[in-house]
């Protein structure tokens, strides 16, 4: 057999891996645009390669994600869970995978997650097989099929590559496309996109759908008075105390989740609460320094507006925001309408500048300051943030217009406040 692999990253390399040790001749090429001729039998797509530029002479196009199910029928993982959505879903694979660890599951994390799924396909038999899906790869899925599927939410996000919303829904969307009766999708009430989705699933009586909600009585997973509750058919009941979970409302709601998950697979309450209690993440609102009553916030990983949103709504306290990064197709004219009035000032730096500042002065938001760089923004953000206050870095755009990616940032980021904290005397 003879396979072309189109994107040489990482997935790209972990698919060469794995056809090099099936006897495989492949060919790599970085460019989408190349036709793949009948004498090839399949082509592998990474997924940073859009499928409508992919140009073939009726030879199949495999995603990598699903490249071992394609080629290997004898690859049969006990369960496949795959989760999407804009935000949340790398938290919600780690919690999955951490909560079936505990109640001693053979378990196997991969997909975006940053593990390929064909680096780890000899481990996937007997195992469960939690699969972080991004819409990019669900752009190009044709036959993955997971038994429980999640959908956390869908904000606006990708749509440079996407084009519209509606094909970016489409895509997320596409996590259902495979299953069969007695498949569930686990899905967030809350969200206005995921929860239509979860309603058009529904309709087809296919897929069994179960909802989860921090905000209202569902058929499924709830908060009410502190407690977390599940109901399902005719009986209610209360599993334990949201407070056990801490966090934020955006992780209680990640949490859902996971717990409709391992109520799925039968673990134990104890396996759920210890995966699921809340743990601060690096470049999620984790707490930098604290300096003369101005507490500063790393919240690089926050690379689309749905997730900044989320993170100012954490604070009572004034805050000072600072954005930066590429817009990826985002309409800031959401952002400025969803911020909480605690937000008083803005900073904004690199690509998506221009754009904030224009959409700042078109809504009559004047609190905003255009600065060259991160340090500039730093700096600044200490000059006028109010005492006692915030200034959050919650970029609400992707890294690399100036960083390798929002960990780079947000340790550049980290960097600055401590040699700023370094020089400034306390009160």
């Amino acid at each position: 057999m003879k396979a072309k692999i189109i994107g040489y990253g990482v997935s790209g390399k972990a698919a060469e891996s794995f056809l090099a040790a099936r006897q495989i001749e492949t060919v790599v090429v970085a460019d989408a645009e190349e036709v793949v001729p009948l004498d090839y039998d399949f082509c592998v797509l990474s997924p940073g390669v859009p499928l409508a530029k992919v140009k073939t002479e009726d030879v199949p196009v495999v995603a990598e994600v699903e490249l071992p199910f394609y080629l290997d029928k004898n690859i049969k993982p006990r369960c496949v869970i795959a989760v999407t959505g804009t935000n949340g879903k790398t938290t919600v694979v780690k919690q999955i995978t951490q909560m079936c660890q505990t109640a001693g599951k053979a378990v196997v994390m991969c997909g975006n997650v940053g593990v390929p799924v064909s680096r780890v396909a000899e481990q996937l038999n007997d195992h469960i097989a939690v699969i972080e899906v991004s819409s990019f790869m669900l752009e190009q899925t044709q036959i993955l099929r997971p038994q429980i599927a999640v959908l956390t939410n869908i904000t606006s996000d990708h749509l440079d590559r996407h084009q519209t919303m509606a094909e970016y829904v489409r895509c997320k969307q596409q996590i259902v496309a495979n299953q069969k009766r007695g498949d569930i999708l686990i899905v967030n009430w809350d969200d206005a996109n995921a929860r239509a989705v979860g309603q058009a699933v529904a309709k087809t009586r296919v897929t069994k759908v179960i909802w989860y909600s921090t905000s209202e009585p569902v058929t499924g997973y709830y908060v009410r008075k502190g407690q977390i509750y599940e109901r399902l058919g005719w009986r209610t009941r209360s599993l334990f105390a949201a407070t056990d979970l801490g966090g934020m409302p955006h992780t209680l709601s990640n949490a859902l989740a996971v717990v409709a998950v391992g109520r799925r697979l039968g673990v134990p309450l104890s396996a759920i609460k210890t995966a699921t209690r809340y743990r601060e993440q690096e470049h999620r609102i984790a707490l930098v320094a604290d300096q003369q009553g101005v507490a500063y916030y790393d919240d690089s990983k926050a690379t689309n507006m749905a997730a900044t949103i989320a993170a100012t709504q954490a604070f009572q306290l004034p805050v000072c925001l600072i954005l930066c990064g590429l817009t990826k197709g985002q309409d800031y004219h959401e952002l400025f309408s969803a911020l909480p009035a605690t937000v008083q000032s803005i900073i904004v730096f690199g690509a998506c500048q221009e754009t904030v500042t224009a959409v700042a002065r078109e809504v009559g938001f004047k609190a905003v300051y255009p600065v060259p760089d991160l340090t500039a923004a730093v700096a600044k953000a200490a000059s006028i943030a109010p005492r006692p206050g915030v200034v959050l870095f919650s970029p609400a755009g992707s890294s690399f217009d100036q960083f390798h990616d929002y960990a780079a940032r947000g340790n550049a980021f980290q960097t600055a406040v401590r040699n700023l904290v370094m020089v400034t005397p306390q009160c």
